[in-house]
């Protein structure tokens, strides 16, 4: 008998990816993170510019060519940086009961919460955001896990139980729209209340072409 598509699609949701630095000793952790703070630091007083390995070095307290054993670049330090900002949220996210009658309206409050954050420290996202615009193949492995995070925490935010790989690829849909809605914003292309109005229009094409699929099975 062949295997339910709706159990195969959540195990493969639920592989575990690796959070970035996660496999280091707990001393070499502690120079990570504090070589990933620093760096965030910096981006948050003075943007993208910023961010120079030597200055990243000077402030975490340790030789630059440690800063370049964990990161090669300084565009690959900053994804991983975004890659954990998007982990912590979705642990928050996770731990909350979010408000909302749809799918539509609870994913949005995770686009509201997350626009706020732009707002309050645009120098930073606009320094991570730029890092994914600039990164090379070094950092595919950090962008793809990117990626398989955003996807889970708009499928959880949803509040859908049964991941089937129409729902999978919807969420999938919404999170790459996410992030060239971000991506505009860094550019200057776009205020973050036109990314939230661009948002809204996908997720809900997105659910209103998945609902129509669901009736039709």
């Amino acid at each position: 008998m062949a295997d339910d598509p709706t159990t195969e699609v959540a195990h493969t949701r639920q592989r575990a990816f690796s959070t970035p630095g996660a496999d280091l000793r707990p001393a070499q952790r502690a120079r990570y993170m504090r070589i990933i703070g620093s760096a965030k630091e910096l981006a948050s007083e003075g943007g993208y510019e910023a961010v120079q390995m030597r200055s990243v070095a000077d402030r975490s307290g340790v030789a630059l060519g440690t800063v370049y054993r964990y990161f090669p670049s300084k565009n690959h330090l900053l994804v991983v940086a975004l890659v954990l900002e998007f982990e912590a949220a979705a642990r928050r996210f996770a731990e909350a009961e979010l408000p909302g009658d749809t799918p539509h309206d609870r994913i949005m409050v995770v686009f509201r919460a997350s626009v706020a954050q732009l707002e309050e420290n645009p120098r930073l996202y606009d320094a991570l955001v730029r890092a994914t615009m600039f990164a090379d193949a070094s950092s595919a492995p950090e962008l793809d896990h990117l990626g398989y995070v955003l996807t889970d925490l708009f499928a959880r935010a949803a509040g859908i139980d049964a991941v089937t790989e129409e729902v999978l690829n919807a969420v999938h849909i919404i999170a790459d729209v996410w992030m060239s809605t971000l991506v505009s914003w860094a550019a200057g292309r776009q205020s973050t209340r036109e990314v939230l109005a661009h948002t809204d229009t996908a997720v809900t094409l997105v659910f209103d072409r998945l609902e129509r699929l669901q009736r039709a099975g």
